[in-house]
Formats: C-alpha cells, sequence, structure tokens
C-alpha cells in the first residue's frame, strides 16, 4: 500500500510543469491510435462527449432567424457532418493533469460558438482585432483573475503569464483554485484553468518570475507584447518593467485590488 501510494505521489508531481492538452483528430491515423493507447493504458478516467449539444448551437447561431423545433436537428447536424461519423467529427482533447477526455468542435467552429454571445457586446471586427494581441501578465495573484476574464471573453491570441511562486494554502483567499493544485506553479494553475476554458488558446508560462534575464524573451519573445499587465509584488521589478515597457512603447495596465 506504502509503495503504490508513494508511485502515485511521484507520478502526480511529475505531472506539476504539465499545463498544454493533447488534441487528437480522428482524420488521422497516428492521432487515432494514440486515443486507442491512452484509453487502454487506464490514463483516461472521465470521457465527457457532448459534441452533439454544440453541433446544435452551431446550427442554431447559423440559422438565427429560423425557429428550429427539437425533432429538426439530428436531420441539420447530419447533413452538417456530411457523412462523418460523428464520433470522429471534431477534436478530441486531453488534458492529462485530470485524466479527462473531451469532444469538441475544432477550432474554427468551436471558437464561433464561444464567442457568440460576445455579439454585440464585441463586434466581430474587435475580435478579430483581439485576437491577433499578446498580452503579459507579470504576478499570478490578482493577475489569474485578469487572465481568466481575458480567456472567458478570448480577448487575446497569445497570454504569457510569469510568477516564480507555487500555490499555497493560504493564497486560496484571492486565487481561485483547490486544495488538489497546492504545490502546483501559480502560472501552471493558471494555464490549465484557461485551457480546461478554451484548449485553443495560446499560453506560454515563464516558470521563474520576470528577471533581467528573461525580460527580453517575455516582452518580444515570438512578438512583441501589445499589453503588459503588472500585478507582481517586487517593487525592482515593477520598476525595471515599466523601463522596459518605456523603451519598447508598451502601455501598462495594473490592478490593486482583488
Amino acid at each position: 500500500m506504502i509503495s503504490r501510494l508513494s508511485k502515485l505521489i511521484n507520478s502526480s508531481r511529475n505531472m506539476h510543469l504539465v499545463f498544454k492538452p493533447l488534441f487528437l483528430r480522428m482524420d488521422n491515423v497516428s492521432d487515432k491510435q494514440a486515443l486507442d493507447n491512452l484509453i487502454e493504458s487506464g490514463q483516461v478516467s472521465f470521457i465527457y462527449d457532448e459534441i452533439y449539444n454544440q453541433l446544435q448551437e452551431l446550427i442554431k447561431m447559423k440559422n438565427p432567424s429560423q425557429r428550429i423545433k427539437g425533432e429538426d436537428y439530428q436531420g441539420l447536424i447530419n447533413k452538417h457532418l456530411e457523412g462523418c461519423n460523428i464520433n470522429d467529427y471534431g477534436v478530441w482533447v486531453y488534458y492529462p493533469w485530470s485524466r479527462r477526455l473531451v469532444h469538441l468542435l475544432d477550432e474554427d467552429e468551436f471558437m464561433l460558438v464561444r464567442t457568440n454571445r460576445n455579439q454585440y457586446k464585441i463586434t466581430a471586427r474587435e475580435q478579430e482585432i483581439l485576437s491577433t494581441k499578446c498580452i503579459g501578465i507579470i504576478g499570478l495573484s490578482v493577475g489569474q483573475s485578469i487572465a481568466l476574464t481575458l480567456a472567458m471573453e478570448r480577448g487575446f491570441g497569445e497570454l504569457r503569464l510569469t510568477d516564480f511562486d507555487t500555490l499555497e494554502l493560504s493564497n486560496l483567499n484571492r486565487i481561485r483554485a483547490g486544495v488538489h493544485d497546492l504545490g502546483i506553479p501559480k502560472v501552471v494553475v493558471t494555464a490549465r484553468e484557461i485551457a480546461e476554458i478554451d484548449p485553443f488558446l495560446k499560453v506560454n508560462c515563464f516558470f521563474d518570475g520576470l528577471s533581467e534575464d528573461n525580460m527580453d524573451a517575455f516582452f518580444t519573445g515570438d512578438g512583441k507584447l501589445d499589453l503588459l499587465v503588472d500585478e507582481c509584488d517586487s517593487l525592482d521589478i515593477k520598476i525595471l518593467a515599466r523601463y522596459k515597457a518605456r523603451e519598447l512603447r508598451i502601455p501598462v495596465l495594473m490592478d490593486t485590488s482583488d
């Protein structure tokens, strides 16, 4: 029993830095084999397949002026699938940290349905512009709430998160997480929750916090930040980050409330 417990503890610790899900598309032979292997090896504990309801939403969204009866959806969905088996449609997303396997619309259709209720709060053109923006967040206590709000609105194309700290019990007064997340880097806790809201969003984590050594990579790696959100506690990093942002003409946003 103790040996088995020790193995499970070590296995869980090996997952502490994992925050990116795995995408498996059934029209790809290797992906299909990988999905079978995950299931057969016992790495999948929960399967969530609500693809039919997602297709219903998609069809309803594409026909806003039409009042579709419940019994009509099956035919409309079959027409949309164009002969594809519904189990093979879209993408299966595997979350290794929770062993969940979720069946979703693939990215383009997923994004259409996910952002549908942003209209007309955000116009299609504004949504398109936001999807090109890169936002950096320093500090993932208050910063976590900002990151999750941006993710829910799909208000960015890339999010860069940096914090050197791991989640502690006393952090749970201001960080939306569970006791099962204790000991996990704050950037990972945040990135995982974003991936569970929208696995297609691009999130990059800087595990060592912001420093002079990685500042260039954070601000300009793979493209310059469009906005810096400062929620860190270190006064010296706040100052250094502002100097760097001024040099690169990147606007800085800071909020001082939980």
